[in-house]
């Protein structure tokens, strides 16, 4: 009898070994914890913020400059202290980028082809610069002008 026991439980042993490692493994909340809800599983919905509704909203500013040798094609920018402002810099021709020292904001410098994408909140009001950081290209005349009113 003892023989039939210890067999059927080393069976039972090897059965259970090898079925956990075929199945997922079977995980239970604990106590104190609450199973997720239908909204935490569900995507955002509009009235979560995301980038995308964050870029809807009337506050946000969006603008595409495009760059070439010494020039942007946009030469200015007006928006209201406070807004979002996103910028898409498009290198149409050499090497430069697009800053604005007084947001600390700024493109990476890039080759022809190639664009960068900046977002910045207007905090402050006045006229600033904004310009290509690459060699003498300011000086050269690659600027403009935000205006934040």
């Amino acid at each position: 009898m003892k023989k039939i026991i210890i067999s059927l439980a080393a069976g039972a042993f090897l059965l259970a070994g090898c079925s956990s490692a075929t199945q997922a493994p079977v995980t239970e909340a604990s106590p104190t914890e609450a199973p997720a809800t239908d909204a935490q599983l569900m995507p955002p919905t509009e009235s979560s913020p995301t980038p995308e509704s964050a870029m809807k909203s009337e506050n946000a500013k969006i603008f595409t400059v495009t760059g070439k040798n010494f020039s942007f094609d946009v030469k200015e920018m007006k928006v209201k202290k406070g807004d979002t402002v996103t910028v898409t810099f498009k290198n149409e021709d050499g090497f430069h980028d697009w800053r604005v020292d007084e947001f600390n904001a700024a493109t990476k410098q890039i080759p022809a082809g190639k664009e960068d994408t900046v977002t910045f909140i207007a905090d402050k009001t006045g006229t600033f610069e904004y310009y290509c950081s690459v060699g003498q290209h300011r000086k050269n005349g690659m600027v403009g002008k935000l205006i934040v009113e």
